[in-house]
Protein backbone atom coordinates (compact mmCIF):
# COMPACT_ATOMS: atom_id res chain seq x y z
CA UNK A 1 0.00 0.00 0.00
CA UNK A 2 2.76 2.47 0.79
CA UNK A 3 3.97 1.53 -2.81
CA UNK A 4 0.41 2.59 -4.54
CA UNK A 5 0.85 6.07 -2.30
CA UNK A 6 4.17 6.77 -3.61
CA UNK A 7 3.15 6.28 -7.09
CA UNK A 8 0.13 8.63 -6.53
CA UNK A 9 2.06 10.98 -4.99
CA UNK A 10 4.59 11.04 -7.89
CA UNK A 11 2.18 11.52 -10.54
CA UNK A 12 1.38 15.21 -10.04
CA UNK A 13 4.88 15.92 -9.76
CA UNK A 14 5.57 14.35 -13.28
CA UNK A 15 2.76 16.19 -14.74
CA UNK A 16 4.35 19.62 -13.07
CA UNK A 17 7.51 18.81 -14.88
CA UNK A 18 5.97 17.96 -17.97
CA UNK A 19 4.48 21.06 -18.20
CA UNK A 20 7.17 22.85 -17.44
CA UNK A 21 8.75 20.82 -20.16
CA UNK A 22 6.94 21.91 -22.88
CA UNK A 23 6.90 25.43 -21.59
CA UNK A 24 10.02 25.23 -21.92
CA UNK A 25 10.53 23.43 -25.29
CA UNK A 26 7.42 26.48 -26.45
CA UNK A 27 10.51 28.77 -24.92
CA UNK A 28 12.87 27.26 -27.48
CA UNK A 29 10.94 27.10 -30.13
CA UNK A 30 10.22 30.80 -30.48
CA UNK A 31 13.81 31.63 -29.74
CA UNK A 32 14.73 29.69 -32.51
CA UNK A 33 11.91 30.97 -35.06
CA UNK A 34 13.43 34.21 -34.48
CA UNK A 35 16.56 33.83 -34.49
CA UNK A 36 15.70 32.00 -38.05
CA UNK A 37 13.92 35.71 -39.04
CA UNK A 38 17.60 37.62 -38.05
CA UNK A 39 19.78 35.38 -40.24
CA UNK A 40 17.54 35.47 -42.86
CA UNK A 41 17.38 39.27 -42.87
CA UNK A 42 21.67 39.20 -42.78
CA UNK A 43 21.17 36.86 -45.03
CA UNK A 44 19.09 39.26 -47.63
CA UNK A 45 21.72 42.12 -47.09
CA UNK A 46 25.27 40.32 -47.97
CA UNK A 47 26.25 44.16 -48.41
CA UNK A 48 25.69 44.58 -44.79
CA UNK A 49 29.12 43.41 -43.63
CA UNK A 50 31.32 45.38 -46.10
CA UNK A 51 29.14 48.22 -45.49
CA UNK A 52 30.22 48.04 -41.69
CA UNK A 53 33.63 47.15 -42.14
CA UNK A 54 33.49 50.01 -44.41
CA UNK A 55 32.55 52.44 -41.75
CA UNK A 56 35.05 51.30 -39.43
CA UNK A 57 37.80 51.80 -42.02
CA UNK A 58 36.52 55.46 -42.48
CA UNK A 59 35.52 55.73 -38.71
CA UNK A 60 39.53 54.40 -37.49
CA UNK A 61 41.28 56.84 -40.42
CA UNK A 62 39.06 59.72 -38.96
CA UNK A 63 40.35 59.00 -35.51
CA UNK A 64 43.76 58.77 -36.55
CA UNK A 65 44.00 62.15 -38.51
CA UNK A 66 42.23 63.54 -34.90
CA UNK A 67 45.08 62.34 -33.13
CA UNK A 68 46.89 64.10 -35.93
CA UNK A 69 45.50 67.08 -35.79
CA UNK A 70 45.60 67.20 -31.95
CA UNK A 71 49.39 66.64 -31.72
CA UNK A 72 49.61 69.45 -34.21
CA UNK A 73 47.74 71.51 -32.06
CA UNK A 74 49.22 70.72 -28.62
CA UNK A 75 52.89 71.20 -30.50
CA UNK A 76 51.33 75.20 -31.43
CA UNK A 77 50.45 75.82 -28.18
CA UNK A 78 53.63 74.64 -26.78
CA UNK A 79 55.27 77.25 -29.36
CA UNK A 80 53.00 79.97 -28.14
CA UNK A 81 53.27 79.46 -24.71
CA UNK A 82 57.14 79.54 -24.87
CA UNK A 83 56.72 83.06 -27.35
CA UNK A 84 54.64 84.64 -24.87
CA UNK A 85 56.50 83.46 -21.80
CA UNK A 86 59.56 85.16 -24.30
CA UNK A 87 57.42 88.37 -24.78
CA UNK A 88 56.31 89.06 -21.42
CA UNK A 89 60.30 88.84 -20.17
CA UNK A 90 61.35 91.44 -23.02
CA UNK A 91 58.19 94.08 -22.25
CA UNK A 92 58.94 93.77 -18.64
CA UNK A 93 62.91 94.87 -18.23
CA UNK A 94 62.14 96.39 -14.85
CA UNK A 95 62.15 92.80 -13.17
CA UNK A 96 65.70 91.97 -14.85
CA UNK A 97 68.69 92.90 -13.27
Amino acid sequence: MADSNTKNSEAPKREELIGKLKEIQLGLRQNLAYLQQKLEILDSKPDLLSSLESLKKDAESRASDLEAEVKQLREELKSIKELLGLNVERSNPVDSP
